[in-house]
């Protein structure tokens, strides 16, 4: 067993992981104990959802984020590891959108909502959770077709330029839309950019967020269960047409979320016997 954990220990501190701008990259540690230090941050390491023996780290990469390598750190009780990623470029669309010009340059008395609202929504996605509801596989939220990936660089009116912090699903007529994953209400209403909202918070650092609906079927401090109806789809706040959009936050990043769940979900395909072996006492 030491040998295997040496072994490990070695090969993360050669190797260590490449990610990309936008996504989340997932490490998987030898023991699920201590912190992942980062230049601006410290961040928990989780038990391994199939092998509890093990740890993982959701290390979210900004899509700002300078491209290039860069060194985690972990620490743990007896150990201090330094582990090198390479953070490169994603390939992402551009698109070229026609909103209500309210919504390219509020009016004055919209700025103190949106700035609340701004404040509001950093303080939901940088607390920590220390539960973890989702036990099991995410899966999508509407069963539809894609109308925008996440990451696209976008142009409003001609002058807003920004990037897709989500994905939209189309959704023509008001569906119903269904929680990812188990986990807390913590916002439902209305909110300028993005309409009826809600967030769902799944515990460890990881949240689902549901835009443009247009009714809620839940409230704040309610548990949902993975597939659930939660909401109706709709067309509120900043919007072309009627959609549901999909994002999910980490650590207070936003994060591709169709990446993230197939990475997530890749951790509960592990069959446990095939890694016996590396357990570490």
């Amino acid at each position: 067993m030491r040998l295997l954990f040496a072994l490990w220990i070695g090969f993360l501190s050669l190797w260590g992981g490449e990610g990309y701008n936008g996504k989340s990259l997932i490490l998987t540690l030898p023991s699920p104990s201590g912190t992942i230090v980062t230049q601006d941050r410290n961040i928990s390491v989780l038990s391994h959802p199939s092998i509890p023996q093990q740890g993982i780290v959701i290390f979210p990469i900004d899509y700002y984020s300078p491209l290039g390598d860069m060194n985690l750190t972990w620490n743990a009780p007896g150990k201090i590891l330094s582990i090198p990623i390479t953070i490169q470029n994603a390939t992402y669309p551009t698109e070229t959108l026609s909103v209500d010009p309210s919504k390219v340059t509020p009016p004055p008395e919209a700025l103190e909502r949106i700035e609340r609202e701004s404040a509001q929504a950093k303080e939901i996605y940088t607390h920590f959770t220390p539960v973890r509801y989702w036990n099991k596989p995410f899966i999508q939220p509407l069963d539809s077709y894609i109308t925008s990936e996440y990451g696209s660089a976008r142009t409003y009116n001609g002058t807003l330029k920004s990037y897709h912090g989500g994905v939209d699903f189309r959704a023509r007529t008001p569906i119903p839309v269904i929680a990812t994953n188990n986990g807390i209400v913590v916002l439902a209403e209305d909110r300028y950019y993005a309409g009826g909202t809600i967030i769902i918070d799944h515990g460890e650092g990881i949240y689902s967020c549901y835009f443009h609906l247009s009714r809620y079927d839940v409230q704040v401090g309610d548990y949902v269960m993975q597939g659930q109806n939660i909401a109706l789809s709709g067309a509120t706040g900043r919007i072309t047409g009627p959609h549901l959009h999909f994002g999910m936050m980490v650590h207070g990043t936003q994060s591709d979320p169709l990446d993230l769940i197939s990475k997530l979900n890749a951790l509960f395909e592990i069959p446990k016997e095939n890694h016996a072996s590396i357990s570490v006492h």
